[in-house]
């Protein structure tokens, strides 16, 4: 999709993703080793009674749900950044997310050859509690551009 297909107040559902222990460890072994992703011993007797993801495996599998969702197509220039990202409660192994994704803003840059969308990605678990809220900035093509 073009910046010019994006519109404020547009909204996209991605398909469930289902959090694995084994992708919950995986991930936290290489990027975020801390004792209440990968040990369970430790994590029982934590403040989460359990092994949790780490936020940045959600956000991580929540962006890639997203990128394969193919709405930006070859029409990414590339992210401008995060507004914010929050993680108001853990993700456990076993969770079923659920993720909308609204357009916030656009703004066309003054040559006309890209344009800035914000999304704002909202994620809940099977239970309907927020797990994950983020705000990101991406530059798009126009259909002015063309092939850029």
């Amino acid at each position: 999709m073009y910046f010019e297909d994006f519109h404020v107040g547009q909204r996209f559902n991605l398909a469930p993703i289902t959090m694995t222990a084994e992708e919950i460890n995986e991930f936290a072994r290489r990027y975020d080793p801390q004792p209440i992703h990968i040990d369970a011993h430790f994590s029982e007797n934590g403040p989460f009674k359990g092994i949790i993801a780490s936020g940045f495996h959600t956000a991580s599998v929540v962006w890639g749900k997203w990128i394969e969702s193919e709405r930006f197509g070859t029409e990414i220039i590339g992210g401008a950044g995060l507004d914010f990202l929050n993680w108001p409660a853990p993700v456990r192994p076993g969770d079923q997310l659920f993720t909308e994704i609204e357009v916030m803003n656009t703004k066309l840059s003054s040559r006309g050859k890209r344009g800035l969308v914000t999304l704002r990605f909202t994620v809940l678990n099977q239970e309907e509690t927020l797990v994950l809220t983020t705000q990101c900035n991406v530059f798009l093509k126009t259909k002015q551009s063309g092939s850029f």
